[in-house]
């Protein structure tokens, strides 16, 4: 059962404090050259004017196709990729990610490549909180998502939801990370780590090839 947003808003403060959903994991030291000008410091909300550059690279980083497991596939091509994620864009069904226009996409990297991943919670409303985990796991999901001791690449930690029903009038957050893709080719899972969104479909594949 998909948790609708009053209760997933009552699990947020509970789960708000819980050192294990607000870490990072990954390589985060890791060099990948300066950010882009347009992101603040970590942490901080984002403006529309801020925050629409990063929607753009989230529409045109990566080159899109169909994909053969029923959703589209993202490819990023090199030793280096920024992938830019958004959680529910205006327009999209609930509890979705967003990459290059496709919901959920197959997410495509280089085995040994530099990731550096943000992601951009567009999501508005009481609960609409969303985080993006990526681990050695596979759908189907529980309602609550263990992942095992040395199974996460990376975690990106649950972002509160923008703050008005207006694009250009709300505050956003976002997070990011590096970290090293395996050098082993492999199948893992991204998705939503807050109770619920994983178990209704807030989920995607994430394919390390040669």
């Amino acid at each position: 059962m998909v948790i609708r947003k009053k209760a997933a808003w009552g699990l947020w403060l509970g789960l708000a404090c819980s050192p294990a959903l607000a870490g990072m994991a990954g390589m985060q030291g890791m060099k990948m050259g300066p950010m882009p000008s347009h992101l603040p410091p970590q942490g901080q909300p984002l403006t529309w004017k801020a925050v629409a550059p990063l929607v753009r690279d989230s529409q045109t980083l990566g080159a899109a196709t169909g994909g053969s497991h029923g959703a589209g596939v993202v490819t990023f091509k090199g030793r280096k990729a920024n992938i830019v994620m958004v959680a529910v864009q205006p327009g999209f069904p609930d509890q979705t990610f967003e990459i290059h226009g496709q919901v959920d996409p197959e997410i495509v990297v280089h085995a040994g490549a530099a990731i550096r991943l943000t992601l951009v919670n567009m999501d508005y409303g009481p609960g609409m909180i969303h985080g993006v985990v990526i681990a050695k796991l596979s759908p189907p999901f529980p309602e609550m998502v263990s992942v095992p001791a040395g199974a996460r690449l990376v975690e990106l930690p649950l972002e509160m939801p923008r703050t008005s029903k207006s694009l250009t009038r709300s505050s956003y957050h976002v997070e990011r990370a590096t970290f090293m893709a395996p050098m082993t080719p492999g199948t893992y899972a991204y998705f939503c780590q807050m109770p619920g969104h994983a178990h209704g479909g807030m989920t995607g594949r994430f394919v390390v090839v040669r």
